[in-house]
């Protein structure tokens, strides 16, 4: 148990602990001593494994270390074509339906025939 009080034996002991014990002061520690756990691997579901591996091709060769490994028939797998993903998002004639951006536009209501406006009753008559 170290003493809260003692400052020079909580720097020594996280010292040690980020990066060894032949470190003795933070001068002569680099980024490339550092030794922290590493992190548990987590098991991906065989969905997510699919979804993955159908996004593998955008990956940077030098990056692919960092994603778990796919087997190579899904790797392999047919990717859905263009016609396919256009169906998805079809409108209902067919059409891919287009929306524009932003909020939509408020419908304002018509005036009646024998509703008179503000601009009338100020009108000159």
């Amino acid at each position: 148990m170290i003493d809260p009080s003692n400052f020079g034996a909580i720097r020594k002991a996280f010292i040690a602990d980020l990066f060894g014990p032949t470190v003795l002061s933070i001068w002569e520690a680099s980024i490339n001593s550092v030794q922290l756990p590493k992190h548990p691997m987590k098991e991906l579901s065989e969905m997510k494994t699919k979804s993955l591996a159908a996004k593998y091709f955008s990956i940077p060769q030098e990056h692919l270390n960092y994603y778990p490994s796919v087997s190579e028939a899904v790797l392999n797998a047919p990717c859905a074509t263009a016609d396919e993903t256009n169906s998805k998002h079809a409108g209902p004639s067919g059409e891919p339906g287009k929306r524009r951006p932003g909020r939509p536009k408020k419908a304002m209501p018509r005036l009646k025939a024998s509703q008179s406006s503000i601009l009338q009753f100020f009108r000159a008559k």
